[in-house]
């Protein structure tokens, strides 16, 4: 099978459409969205209303959580505080209910899939480096767990490897093998909020008969996500920092 595999989409229309679209282009199977559907960005009731519509399976990432009132806005930085009240009192009551019911993790025969980590999903900590993998492999059995929640993408092999997968900016996507005789946690970046240096949105396509990983980086209309969030009243900042992948 080939999945489509999205996360962090974060109120991002625009990006969002983008990615969606650019799936149905590529034969997939099934799309899977590892959480933050809302937070930050000026569109989340209209990105809610579309995973309703077009994702196979969601989980719930912390933006998601908070807006739903299941983790404390003492949590989040300034910023996602400050966007987490205005999308508290955007919100429509049938978008809340989806995010609400909405899974802490995913289990399927050949890989999880989890926003945060698998070994404490609502603890909301972060896979950063080799060593933040490192403690995590043994709160899964299958071959590879999928995460989001940092939005930069990597693979982490259990034998302590990481591979940061960066696409050129002249190329579209990149290809890794993935070999059985290890086990993987991948981070599949962001979709609406790339943090790592590259504006474009992120998605990722596991291919399970090919055992292949593909990282697909695509072009969105950035000033038009900006333009929303600065007329929302949304910090400045959160506008700035889609132009700059950062």
């Amino acid at each position: 099978m080939r999945f489509g595999i999205i996360s962090d989409v974060h109120s991002n229309i625009e990006a969002f459409t983008v990615a969606l679209s650019l799936l149905s282009e590529l034969d997939i199977d099934e799309i899977i969205c590892l959480g933050d559907l809302v937070g930050y960005g000026a569109s989340p009731n209209e990105c809610v209303a579309l995973a309703r519509e077009r994702i196979d399976k969601c989980i719930m990432g912390n933006h998601d959580s908070g807006v739903v009132g299941q983790t404390d806005i003492s949590y989040f930085s300034e910023y996602a505080a400050k966007a987490l009240i205005w999308t508290v009192k955007a919100m429509q009551p049938e978008n809340l209910k989806f995010l609400e019911r909405l899974p802490i993790r995913l289990d399927f025969e050949l890989f999880c899939a989890v926003h945060s980590t698998p070994g404490n999903p609502k603890k909301w900590e972060y896979i950063f480096t080799s060593a933040d993998a490192a403690e995590q492999f043994k709160f899964f059995d299958q071959w590879i767990c999928f995460v989001g929640h940092s939005h930069i993408p990597a693979v982490f092999t259990q034998s302590g490897k990481a591979i940061i997968p960066v696409v050129p900016f002249d190329k579209e996507s990149i290809t890794i093998k993935l070999h059985k005789e290890e086990r993987y946690i991948i981070n599949v970046g962001s979709v609406g909020q790339p943090r790592d240096n590259d504006p474009r949105g992120c998605a990722v396509i596991f291919d399970s008969d090919e055992n292949t990983l593909t990282l697909v980086r695509f072009e969105y209309l950035v000033s038009v996500a900006q333009k929303k969030i600065l007329k929302s009243g949304l910090p400045k900042f959160l506008a700035q920092r889609l132009a700059l992948g950062i």
